[in-house]
């Protein structure tokens, strides 16, 4: 008796299986036979709206891989799809899937620029959050910070390259959090030894910034300067502003000449033309003129700079010129003014002689 369930079950479980093979293949074969009902394509990542990837230029990719509206199910490849569409520099994620009425649902997660950055050959391209070169778009217009004078235009970066990249993109996440500082940079200029140089848009100055090194101190010093010195001097009356030494801001009234060293000692700075912005960094190291107070407010501490260039044993000063004084005509009468200005000496008086009582 045991014998024969043993043998009763050992053929119901065969039977089940092969009527699982069955439905299987019946099933598969189903799938087969029916088609892509349509194509549906969103685009994420654009919460702020603008566009950077189009529908049509989705669709052509997914096109050239053989899927049209009507093509049967069982020959879509779907990891294929999201290969050829992540090969695609402005497209950060994708999620590909066929729904329960067979349309293939298209979720397309883009890249958001947040830097434009212009190399030393005049080529120009794109950086993302994760500093990811990307391409020119025309599809939205962006305001993005605008950086000038990179090196390279290789899609590899050397290990320089690559970090002065993600200095780029710390500064620019700095720019784009202060609605002031976003208005106020027109663009940054990269100098050929990797310092930083500010061109504003309201003001004809120049601001150099240095490397990336306490970029927030630097900001917020400059920022109290704008408010307590710039505004009331006048937006024109600096050339040159100066962040890149601590607890202190550097500045350069227009008009007034650089400081001229003694031969051998420091070189001549030469300002060259600030509306250019092609002055560098080095070229303005040693013109720290100090800010006087301004109405009892002291606006800036004179700190000596922590630089690596020796200082002058002599104190160097701006020398303001001062009009020629004309000679006087001779005159031969004897100017008695300088002797009524000359102190009067004690003298020395002398005992007196006592009268006598001899009559």
């Amino acid at each position: 008796m045991k014998r024969w369930k043993y043998i009763l079950e050992r053929v119901l479980w065969s039977i089940g299986a092969i009527g699982l093979v069955v439905l299987f293949v019946f099933a598969w074969q189903a799938k087969s036979v029916k088609k892509c009902t349509g194509i549906q394509i969103e685009l994420a990542g654009t919460a702020s709206g603008y566009l950077f990837m189009d529908e049509k230029e989705i669709m052509r990719l997914i096109n050239e891989q053989g899927v049209n509206v009507g093509t049967p199910v069982g020959s879509i490849n779907l990891h294929k799809i999201e290969q050829s569409l992540s090969q695609t520099q402005w497209i950060a994620k994708t999620d590909i899937y066929l729904d329960n009425q067979q349309q293939l649902q298209v979720k397309i997660e883009q890249r958001i620029p947040i830097a434009r950055i212009f190399t030393a050959s005049g080529n120009s391209f794109y950086i993302d959050s994760v500093a990811q070169k990307l391409p020119l778009r025309n599809l939205s217009v962006m305001r993005l910070p605008v950086f000038t004078g990179f090196p390279s235009d290789q899609d590899k970066l050397a290990k320089p390259d690559s970090l002065l990249l993600h200095d780029i993109l710390h500064f620019a996440k700095i720019i784009q959090q202060d609605s002031f500082y976003m208005a106020q940079i027109a663009q940054v200029n990269i100098a050929a030894n990797g310092d930083f140089e500010m061109i504003p848009t309201l003001g004809d100055h120049l601001v150099l910034i240095g490397s990336m090194e306490n970029i927030e101190d630097k900001l917020n010093r400059l920022y109290t300067f704008y408010k307590k010195v710039w505004i009331p001097s006048g937006i024109n009356a600096f050339q040159v502003l100066d962040v890149r030494f601590d607890h202190q801001i550097v500045a350069l009234k227009k008009g007034m000449q650089p400081i001229q060293y003694a031969p051998g000692a420091l070189p001549f700075i030469q300002l060259g033309n600030i509306a250019d912005s092609t002055l560098k960094v080095d070229t303005l190291k040693q013109a720290k003129l100090a800010i006087a107070e301004l109405k009892g407010d002291t606006v800036v501490k004179q700190v000596p700079a922590q630089t690596s260039v020796a200082k002058p044993k002599s104190v160097t000063k701006i020398v303001k010129p001062v009009a020629k004084k004309t000679s006087p005509k001779p005159n031969n009468k004897v100017n008695n003014k300088s002797l009524n200005k000359m102190k009067k000496t004690a003298k020395a008086t002398m005992p007196k002689k006592p009268a006598s009582n001899n009559n």
